[in-house]
């Protein structure tokens, strides 16, 4: 699952998480610590920058990003992609009321693909040891799950791929863990050159989640990411897209029928040895007003 969309996932459907965020002790964030920081990992992660460029083969990575890529790993290959997620929250006080905010912490991001064949590979998520503080509020902390899935690709000719992917989110019963839910996530992935370097991607799908013994505890979600991409160098490329998720919602912790996010996303890639591949990504919020909703996040794939 792509660094981006496991947070979406795991955050914005949370409802304890929710509630934690519009907490009112909880002040306006420390965004001085947060530039520090970012500066800190801009430079470690494009530290690898100086080494020589070398030719080598793709690394079909699914992250960073929303979107899910449509390659496949290779028959025998195993491949594990690891990432760190920060999430900044802000939404302004009204009249004299305070500000409620979160930074959110999730470390792990755990993929582990193995390819069957070269067009079938399954896969596990092992997920995320998640952090959330607020100025006022202390901690909170909690594992976020695992997953299964599998990615298959349906055709490819010299231009383009379709491949058709399933995973299963399942439910986490260990203390203060809130994803008490089965979810399951059905997508098509499309890829398509436009040139000699640049790329195309489409995901289209839709998940579902249901409570065990809780009939009407139930939603759907549909999606569609478009993402443009491009080769810089043999070595680093870019990308930048959009990702929607349209929701309909019947259930005990639903305050509407209906419920759209919409993000924007950038970031880069370099490939720092012929197996093993370095990310960083960025995204804001759409359309929410005077809400402050930025992620960041880096990581890692790593082939074997």
């Amino acid at each position: 699952m792509s660094t981006i969309e496991f947070m979406r996932t795991h955050i914005s459907r949370n409802r304890s998480v929710l509630h934690f965020i519009h907490n009112p002790r909880t002040t306006m964030i420390d965004y001085t610590r947060f530039s520090a920081w970012l500066g800190v990992t801009a430079a470690i992660l494009f530290l690898p920058l100086s080494v020589p460029f070398s030719a080598h083969a793709q690394i079909s990575a699914d992250r960073p990003g929303f979107g899910t890529g449509s390659a496949t790993v290779g028959a025998g290959t195993f491949q594990a992609e690891l990432g760190y997620q920060f999430r900044s929250i802000w939404i302004p006080g009204v009249g004299d009321g305070f500000a409620t905010g979160a930074n959110t912490h999730e470390i792990g991001q755990g993929l582990l693909r193995y390819g069957i064949t070269d067009a079938f590979e399954v896969r596990a998520g092992l997920n995320s040891y998640v952090l959330i503080s607020g100025s006022n509020s202390g901690y909170r902390d909690y594992y976020s799950g695992t997953s299964l899935g599998a990615k298959v690709r349906l055709f490819q000719t010299p231009t383009m791929r379709l491949s058709g992917l399933a995973t299963l989110d399942l439910p986490t019963q260990l203390p203060d863990a809130p994803n008490d839910r089965a979810r399951q996530d059905l997508r098509l992935a499309f890829d398509t050159d436009l040139g000699d370097r640049f790329q195309l991607a489409i995901n289209g799908g839709t998940s579902f989640y249901y409570s065990a013994g809780i009939q009407n505890d139930r939603g759907v979600e549909w999606l569609f990411i478009p993402t443009l991409s491009a080769d810089l160098t043999p070595t680093l490329g870019a990308y930048v897209g959009y990702a929607g998720f349209y929701s309909v919602r019947d259930g005990i912790d639903s305050d509407e029928s209906f419920h759209s996010r919409d993000w924007v996303e950038g970031g880069a890639t370099y490939r720092l040895t012929p197996d093993t591949q370095l990310d960083l990504n960025v995204g804001t919020r759409l359309g929410t007003d005077n809400l402050s909703d930025l992620s960041i996040g880096i990581g890692v794939s790593k082939r074997f």
